[in-house]
């Protein structure tokens, strides 16, 4: 199923509900502040709250974001005060579904499928969609497959980065309607990787699709929960093993690039094992390997989210490391390129990305709504919309760090 967006037309702004609780927390948490903030009548009624107090946990349990820096790390759990910072800057409300995308750099004509709590995973689990372009446009060449492609951010990236998308693999089947309706890819493919006969039909439908040519990206992000440092970790978890079919593709295809993307959790877990048996195995294959870990702004994502991208190629010609088109959060205004210092923007920020969206009370909004162009309050949200190209909201801003 392919699915239009009318341009007058706003999706998903919708907002999941509060308790009691919940509301009178968000009610005392100030534009950047946190559970710190809450009053100890209230830490007195939450048994959570008392333990965090007691451990002086993360300054990031119920944050409440700031218009004027990016947003921390949007995950799946954006429906819930305390798991993270995503608390309307100004409303009493935690962020809708449209304003999470958005933080994750998802255009606005990019529709989501499914019920609300797939929708939540969809978006939470992405790889920010201008992320994905601005790392695989390190790559040349125009064919590539998606593995583990989840709601499809790395699949939008590598279509704006000139690839087109051969397949596309996901397990859920919310995923896969996702993946269809935004018609990144030629085919998707509703698998379980970790079936023999899976591997088999990725490989056949690729190879049918190249007609005796080679593959020139796999790309993917193997689901990564058992490496997050959001939670503990737990070593038998399976999802540890899931680079395993992926790395069988690449030795059947044999693509002359390879695009793996994780979290920074990967390089310590069992002691960076696992990352070095990935790197180990692509070696084994006669690839060149090096991975690094990113910074999302610094591609134009207004979001503070860190991955680790393994790069790998068949060619004899070193990988060029994506280059930052703004600064990262925190860091210098500029980077050294040939002998010289070219000043970059600041990194996007929440007002950039959300300010202009209407107010809806919690646990409220609408799944379509009518959107007034007359609302638009920046470069990063004229893009969002479809009415600049990204190449010209960029010139803005660069234009706009030089002058200053």
């Amino acid at each position: 199923m392919q699915i239009s967006m009318k341009s007058s037309l706003l999706y998903d702004h919708v907002t999941a509900k509060l308790s009691n609780l919940d509301m009178e927390m968000v009610v005392a948490i100030p534009p950047g502040g946190n559970w710190k903030d809450i009053p100890l009548e209230t830490v007195k009624k939450s048994r959570r709250l008392q333990q965090i107090q007691a451990s002086g946990g993360r300054t990031t349990y119920y944050c409440r974001l700031k218009y004027d820096t990016p947003s921390y790390t949007i995950n799946t759990f954006f429906n819930r005060p305390g798991n993270g910072c995503f608390i309307h800057p100004e409303q009493n409300r935690l962020i809708s579904l449209r304003e999470a995308a958005r933080l994750q750099s998802f255009p606005d004509d990019f529709r989501f499928l499914g019920g609300k709590p797939s929708k939540y995973k969809q978006i939470g689990n992405a790889v920010p969609p201008l992320m994905a372009k601005g790392v695989a446009q390190v790559f040349q060449g125009d064919t590539a497959i998606d593995l583990f492609a989840g709601a499809g951010g790395l699949s939008w990236g590598l279509h704006e980065a000139g690839f087109k998308c051969l397949v596309s693999v996901d397990f859920e089947k919310n995923m896969c309607e996702t993946l269809r309706a935004n018609n990144f890819a030629e085919d998707v493919l509703n698998l379980d990787l970790t079936e023999n006969q899976s591997i088999e039909a990725v490989c056949e439908t690729a190879e049918n699709h190249l007609k005796g040519k080679q593959l020139d990206l796999c790309a993917g992000g193997p689901p990564c929960q058992g490496f997050s440092t959001a939670g503990n970790w737990d070593h038998t978890d399976p999802r540890n093993n899931l680079f395993k079919p992926f790395l069988e593709i690449v030795k059947r295809l044999q693509p002359i690039n390879v695009l793996i993307e994780n979290v920074p959790g990967i390089k310590s877990m069992m002691k960076g094992s696992i990352l070095k048996k990935i790197l180990s195995e692509l070696k084994k294959m006669e690839y060149s390997v090096h991975y690094t870990s990113l910074k999302s702004e610094i591609f134009g994502v207004p979001q503070r989210r860190r991955r680790v991208f393994i790069f790998a190629s068949l060619s004899r010609e070193n990988i060029i490391t994506p280059r930052p088109l703004f600064s990262g959060f925190g860091d210098d205004q500029g980077i050294f390129q040939d002998g010289e210092f070219i000043l970059l923007p600041p990194p996007l920020t929440v007002g950039d990305a959300i300010s202009d969206l209407p107010k809806i009370p919690q646990g409220a909004g609408s799944e379509v709504m009518e959107y007034d162009s007359t609302w638009i309050k920046s470069k990063y949200q004229l893009w969002l919309r479809g009415q600049i190209s990204f190449n010209t909201m960029y010139e803005h801003y660069f234009s706009r760090s030089k002058n200053h």
